[in-house]
């Protein structure tokens, strides 16, 4: 019979979105085509845009599923409870908390939740950048040797050694924070505030995502040993410790993004505290007990 869609490709779309929705096991490019009887190439083509949106995720045996970002448009793949802790989090501390999933390839962020005493908005649920160095640093020292070469590969010859130090950092302590290099904590303090009071959703998109990779890029410098135990007071960018699921794997990471030019040593103890309390309440909600 004919197609009597007003728009067959949009249909398509619509119609493999639907069937992995309802679907409860991965399905193969083929199985997709076989079922919904349209051209392999066609479905290809659609996957793959898809994919690159986030709306679907392929696993390790090439089958897809509904993605992080579709998911998140109405919270479907987060475990009980996440966005609770996120909340708390937030509350806690008065700064922006994230919940994200860490994939060999790249991190998504799952949920969201805004501070009270600085909002910086534009990090969308769905959200999805390459793994590579700082990048998903609190899950690496969990993660297999193969991982860890290929994530510390990423990082810039300057950085290959800060990299090995910080997987050793975080394994000891349970999370990894940055601060912003000393001349550019003024910077990173006035870009958060020009984000805050603009409001990044009402940027262009791409000055949106320039000012975003900017300001990651100011941000991302881990503190050592003696930096996180000193007294002195010092800028403090974000922080972000390992979530594991059932399997024991560490699979995800909540960040904090608390993005103050100035942290005395008992509130950068309180930041640290606060993270990983909710590091082990959201593995609580995934697995069902605290890991140690």
């Amino acid at each position: 019979m004919p197609d009597r869609s007003a728009s067959p490709p949009t249909r398509r779309v619509i119609d493999i979105v639907s069937l992995l929705a309802t679907s409860t096991e991965p399905i193969s490019v083929a199985g997709i085509a076989e079922r919904l009887d349209i051209a392999r190439a066609t479905a290809t083509a659609i996957l793959t845009e898809l994919d690159a949106a986030g709306w679907v995720g392929r696993d390790p045996h090439r089958g897809y599923a509904i993605g992080p970002a579709l998911a998140g448009l109405h919270g479907a793949a987060l475990p009980s409870g996440v966005g609770t802790v996120l909340a708390e989090l937030a509350e806690r501390t008065g700064s922006g908390a994230t919940f994200s999933r860490i994939e060999p390839d790249r991190l998504t962020v799952l949920d969201v939740r805004h501070g009270t005493d600085r909002v910086v908005p534009g990090i969308p649920v769905g959200h999805r950048i390459p793994l590579q160095f700082p990048a998903g640093a609190s899950v690496m020292p969990w993660r297999s040797a193969s991982e860890q070469n290929a994530w510390t590969a990423t990082a810039a010859d300057a950085d290959r050694r800060t990299a090995s130090t910080l997987l050793a950092v975080v394994r000891e302590r349970g999370v990894a924070v940055f601060r912003p290099r000393a001349d550019d904590a003024g910077v990173v303090d006035l870009l958060a505030d020009l984000l805050g009071a603009v409001g990044s959703e009402l940027l262009q998109p791409h000055l949106r995502t320039r000012a975003l990779r900017q300001l990651a890029a100011l941000t991302s410098r881990p503190f050592t040993r003696s930096e996180l135990d000193s007294d002195d007071a010092l800028a403090l960018s974000y922080l972000a410790a390992p979530v594991f699921d059932a399997t024991g794997t560490a699979a995800y990471e909540v960040q904090l993004g608390p993005l103050r030019a100035e942290v005395a040593k008992p509130e950068r103890d309180e930041y640290i505290s606060a993270t990983l309390d909710a590091a082990q309440q959201l593995t609580a909600a995934l697995t069902g007990k605290i890991h140690r």
